[in-house]
């Protein structure tokens, strides 16, 4: 990993506890898919996906949920925004597209995201989308209520390559409502010649994959950060 200075251009709450963060950073190199880590000044790293692709660099955008005031996150967000200019590590992760997943032979890409995992997804997505390939890339994002969904226009942008699911539906969504995982089993007849990356929580990418798996994915097709910092256990 690289050590970086990165200007901060803007902080922005794009619902109601998420903030997008826009830095630019001295043109360096990451595989979509991989994550900061971001430095404060008490000497702790936080890590956080990147939620734009290579070809946007020298400009970096971050997705920061701040939960609950005095959180960790918050304390981040608090540094940012006080902050003309910030210390971060570039790059990690090996759940990205260029990890060897990807081969001639894969049909299908499906990008699997739950709550702000949406940002490591979304780099992934437009990056795939800007290389010529054969496979089919869709990406499937799941939230508790459309309160938490941001970038909404970006999605409806995407036609049908762009999956919202709600679990908690008010009466006025018009879109798909449910578990994430039955979404994405009722549109995929096979799992054949098909991979998943998905991003979350540990909970939520266990307990999709469990269900996938039960559906015909073998486990050897997915691919997620949690698998290092949260094995599953034996």
């Amino acid at each position: 990993m690289n050590d970086v200075k990165a200007k901060v251009s803007s902080v922005a709450l794009v619902n109601n506890n998420v903030y997008q963060v826009k830095l630019t950073v001295p043109t360096d190199s990451f595989i979509a898919g991989q994550y900061l880590l971001i430095q404060l000044p008490t000497g702790e790293t936080v890590p956080y996906s990147i939620g734009s692709a290579p070809f946007e660099l020298p400009e970096l955008t971050l997705y920061i949920l701040v939960a609950e005031v005095g959180s960790l996150a918050d304390k981040v967000v608090q540094h940012i925004q006080q902050s003309d200019e910030i210390s971060i590590k570039i790059a990690a992760g090996d759940s990205h597209i260029e990890n060897g997943a990807i081969t001639e032979t894969t049909e299908r890409i499906l990008l699997v995201a739950g709550g702000t995992g949406f940002a490591q997804m979304k780099s992934m997505y437009d990056s795939l989308k800007k290389q010529p390939s054969s496979a089919e890339v869709a990406l499937y994002w799941g939230v508790r209520t459309t309160e938490d969904l941001f970038l909404e226009e970006w999605t409806q942008q995407q036609a049908n390559n762009v999956k919202v699911v709600v679990g908690e539906a008010d009466p006025s969504w018009q879109g798909a409502t449910g578990w994430l995982y039955d979404y994405i089993i009722a549109e995929q007849p096979s799992f054949k010649n098909t991979i998943v990356y998905v991003s979350g929580s540990p909970a939520m990418v266990y307990g999709t994959l469990d269900k996938l798996e039960e559906a015909g994915l073998p486990r050897t097709a997915s691919y997620s950060d949690v698998f290092a910092y949260a094995p599953r256990p034996d």
